[in-house]
């Protein structure tokens, strides 16, 4: 639940905080190239879809390994969970990137 809870608020963030008009927003930066992909409004959305894929199919796998090995199941619950912080803190440096 935790995990849903972050992909959401990531959701809601970057649809609260991004500017819609037509411009171009920047949507990946990188340390050694500084920014190198730019798109429209809908490509800010695309780490959040992400996120949301990896945790469905985290989720699913861990119901159907729960009955045979539990502990496999809280692993892939888990990483889940990390990875949707890890897409809630690029929600947010997406957005601070376009302010």
């Amino acid at each position: 639940m935790l995990a849903l809870g972050a992909n959401f608020l990531a959701w809601v963030w970057l649809f609260w905080q991004t500017p819609r008009d037509d411009q171009q927003l920047f949507l990946h930066y990188n340390v050694l190239f500084g920014v190198d992909k730019v798109g429209g409004y809908g490509g800010v959305f695309a780490i959040t879809l992400v996120g949301l894929g990896i945790l469905v199919f985290n989720y699913l796998a861990g119901w159907l390994v729960f009955g045979k090995d539990k502990y496999t199941a809280f692993i892939l619950n888990m990483v889940g969970l990390i990875c949707q912080l890890f897409v809630l803190a690029g929600s947010v440096l997406i957005v601070f990137m376009n302010v």
